[in-house]
């Protein structure tokens, strides 16, 4: 997925708060089409920092969805006060069912809008509506993109350096690729504590389709937020609302 498709999303954490999105370099979307040959997640936590220096007066919580979140780990900018991982990889090997995979390789050989359809609907949370423009999507993507894969689990000893700042780890519960059983035992070892589980799927079609990742609930973010207002006061003597800043995700 890309910015564009994750509007619904943005718009609802831009409520009260400055929100910047970014579509990763390489992927589908907007940004740069070059990508990185050699140690990948390495060289996008060194874009991300780049970014926050430009696009980020102040402290920021970098929210990340899929890639996103591996991407939201590999960085260490002191600016980052605060990590959204939605269906973060980075933390666990995916899991990728027999269904989606059988769905998923003639959406790659031989691209449609019906077989993007069948893959989303293998994606989609149950009784959920694959809308038209997310197959067209993902069709326009089979045609003109080449998967780059999930990366492989982040070294521990860098995940062990992104403890000190909150993290608030998401997945949606019909996800079939990071549902909370597979994402939860790797959370609990490592950044956020442990895993919060949404209604729908952390694929693209989550719940019934309107959005880009899983949903968490009101009350989890509002805590998370009182969590990082109250670091963001204990550590600046002039504090500033932290910007937010969502980092595209791309099909698996």
């Amino acid at each position: 997925m890309n910015a564009a498709l994750c509007l619904p999303l943005v718009g609802a954490l831009a409520r009260g708060r400055c929100v910047t999105v970014l579509d990763l370099p390489g992927q589908p979307g907007l940004s740069a089409g070059g990508r990185p040959r050699a140690r990948r997640m390495a060289w996008y936590g060194q874009w991300l920092s780049e970014v926050l220096e430009s696009a980020a007066p102040g402290p920021a919580v970098v929210v990340g969805h899929s890639l996103g979140g591996a991407v939201a780990l590999a960085c260490g900018s002191p600016r980052i006060v605060g990590r959204v991982l939605l269906s973060s990889a980075g933390l666990t090997r995916l899991r990728v069912p027999a269904p989606l995979l059988t769905a998923t390789v003639p959406w790659l050989l031989r691209p449609s809008v019906l077989r993007s359809t069948a893959l989303l609907r293998r994606m989609a949370a149950p009784g959920g509506e694959v809308p038209d423009h997310l197959s067209t999507w993902m069709d326009l993507v089979a045609r003109c993109c080449r998967t780059s894969l999930a990366p492989t689990p982040l070294p521990s000893g860098l995940l062990g350096l992104r403890r000190p700042v909150p993290a608030l780890v998401v997945a949606g519960r019909f996800d079939p690729f990071l549902p909370p059983r597979v994402l939860g035992p790797s959370a609990r070892r490592r950044p956020g504590g442990g895993v919060r589980g949404g209604g729908g799927r952390g694929t693209p079609s989550a719940r019934r389709g309107a959005g880009c990742g899983p949903r968490p609930g009101g009350g989890v973010l509002r805590d998370f937020r009182h969590e990082l207002r109250r670091r963001v006061h204990a550590c600046a003597r002039r504090p500033r609302r932290p910007r937010w800043l969502a980092s595209g995700a791309v099909h698996r």
